[in-house]
C-alpha cells in the first residue's frame, strides 16, 4: 500500500510556532512560514529571518526569484546590486532576479525580517558569486 501524503484542503492553518529553524552557516536563522514544503502554497514562499547582532547574510543572487524583505524589527544595512541604505522597522525593499545582496544587523538586538520569494525560495536557488 502506498503512503500518499493526505490531500490539501481549502482551508489550512499553518502555525508559526510548530515550524523549525533552520541556521545558516553565518549564523542567519530562518524558519518557513508558508511554502510549497510546509503548506498548500505553490507559487511563493514567506519566511521569519532572525539575523543576531553582528551578523551579515553572506551576498548572494538568485537567477529567477523575486524577494521581498520586509523589516519588522532591529536596524539593520542592506546592499542590493552596489547600493547600500540603512533599514529599520517598516522598512521593505524589493530585490529583483539577478540582483547580488546581503544584509547586516547594526544593532544590539536581533534584526527581524519577513521574506517573500517568487516563485518559492529553496536552497539552490542561491548563487554565491
Amino acid at each position: 500500500m502506498e503512503n500518499n501524503p493526505p490531500e490539501p484542503t481549502p482551508f489550512e492553518v499553518v502555525r508559526l510556532e510548530d515550524q523549525p529553524w533552520y541556521t545558516a552557516a553565518d549564523r542567519a536563522e530562518a524558519r518557513e512560514i508558508a511554502s510549497p514544503r510546509n503548506s498548500r502554497a505553490r507559487n511563493l514562499s514567506i519566511a521569519d529571518i532572525r539575523i543576531p547582532p553582528g551578523v551579515a547574510v553572506r551576498a548572494h543572487r538568485h537567477e529567477v526569484v523575486e524577494e521581498i524583505y520586509h523589516v519588522v524589527a532591529g536596524t539593520g544595512r542592506m546592499t542590493v546590486a552596489g547600493a547600500a541604505r540603512d533599514l529599520g522597522p517598516g522598512d521593505t525593499v524589493v530585490i529583483l532576479p539577478g540582483e547580488r545582496h546581503d544584509i547586516r544587523n547594526l544593532g544590539e538586538t536581533d534584526l527581524r525580517l519577513v521574506v517573500t520569494c517568487t516563485p518559492p525560495w529553496t536552497p539552490e536557488c542561491l548563487v554565491f558569486d
